[in-house]
């Protein structure tokens, strides 16, 4: 495999890991006690820009499915192969055993809030449209309803006007979001409330990717830096508006250590260790299952675990534990149930691809 490639492969290992580190260390601190003690310490509390980095990935690889595609259909099915079988599995998992952890509500063991990961769509995206109430089986799928959006709009773009109005055609829902928090200031809140949804404000980091694949191809024009230049102007105004200046420090942080990755040799041997590698390959079900799983089980330990001590090195087994059902599911569920859906047998993919 290319080192590059597999240097991807431990930067989405890493990813799901700063994920993780928030998600048990920052994030619950009225459910968990011991997070109080953890919450600040910034590997933590900024571990939320592993989803960037992993929409930076997303907007690097986008190009690689869309020129082996032969029509937008083509590639809308092979993102759908990619990303529905591990929902499905995650979702089910989700619901089966939601009914077991009554001691947190985010378990939610109701039919109806399979329909949004399973779709791909936001839930109160859904609520609006049909009245009925939606929740999603786990809040990280957030950030899939996100990546399938983009999908549609950049497959729209390639397949009609070509590869080259990508990058514009990608800031032009950013601008629509901007025109929108406008006629909010006007009066008009709905209009922003429905395009908010779809997660415009995140296509920054998609273009980063998208950005970087391009200048490794020769691809790359001024006019695209300054389009992505733009858009990370209003991504980080986003930030700053919602957590303070300070934040655009580890923005960029991440930013230039996903640029950085593709130059730097020691960077790209280190995120090439089989350690991070690993963990890349499971990365999605990972992320699907980790959060309502880890988070229940940590309720329910710190129930009967009273040190404080103790808890705080709970998550890194849980963690663990959670990691062998993701890698299961990748190495064995997710393959059988694509080629069923395909209608094919195919061999299992190997760790790291």
């Amino acid at each position: 495999m290319h080192a590059r490639i597999k240097h991807l492969d431990g930067m989405r290992g890493l990813a799901i890991l700063m994920v993780i580190g928030y998600h048990a260390y920052a994030r619950w601190p009225e459910l968990l006690p011991y997070v109080n003690l953890t919450q600040h310490i910034p590997v933590f509390s900024f571990g939320w820009l592993g989803v960037e980095l992993f929409f930076m990935i997303s907007g690097f690889v986008i190009f690689m499915t869309l020129d082996k595609s032969d029509s937008y259909f083509s590639f809308l099915k092979k993102r759908w192969l990619r990303l529905f079988p591990a929902m499905l599995i995650a979702s089910l998992l989700l619901y089966a055993v939601g009914g077991f952890f009554p001691e947190w509500s985010a378990m939610t063991p109701y039919v109806r809030n399979l329909l949004p990961g399973l779709i791909f769509t936001n839930p109160e995206t859904l609520t609006q449209i049909t009245g009925i109430e939606f929740k999603s089986m786990a809040g990280s799928f957030w950030s899939l309803y996100v990546e399938a959006v983009f999908y549609l709009i950049i497959g729209a773009i390639y397949f009609t006007l070509g590869r080259k109005y990508c990058l514009p055609g990608l800031l032009v829902p950013m601008l629509l979001l901007s025109a929108s928090s406008v006629l909010k200031s006007l009066g008009h809140p709905i209009f922003i409330d429905v395009i908010a949804k779809f997660g415009f404000i995140h296509y920054a980091w998609f273009m980063i990717g998208c950005l970087v694949y391009e200048r490794m191809h020769g691809r790359d024009k001024v006019l695209h830096y300054a389009i992505v230049a733009f858009a990370m102007l209003i991504n980080f105004s986003y930030y700053v508006k919602n957590a303070g200046v300070l934040t655009v420090i580890p923005l960029l942080i991440v930013m230039l250590f996903f640029i950085a990755s593709f130059y730097s040799k020691q960077l790209e041997r280190l995120l090439s260790l089989r350690f991070f590698t690993a963990i890349g390959f499971a990365s999605y079900a990972f992320y699907l299952i980790h959060e309502n799983l880890m988070i229940a089980m940590l309720i329910k330990l710190n129930v009967h675990i009273k040190s404080e001590m103790i808890m705080l090195l709970m998550p890194i087994v849980v963690a663990t534990g959670l990691y062998y059902l993701a890698w299961f599911i990748t190495k064995y569920l997710e393959p059988a149930l694509r080629n069923m859906l395909k209608g094919k047998r195919t061999p299992a993919p190997e760790v790291g691809q």
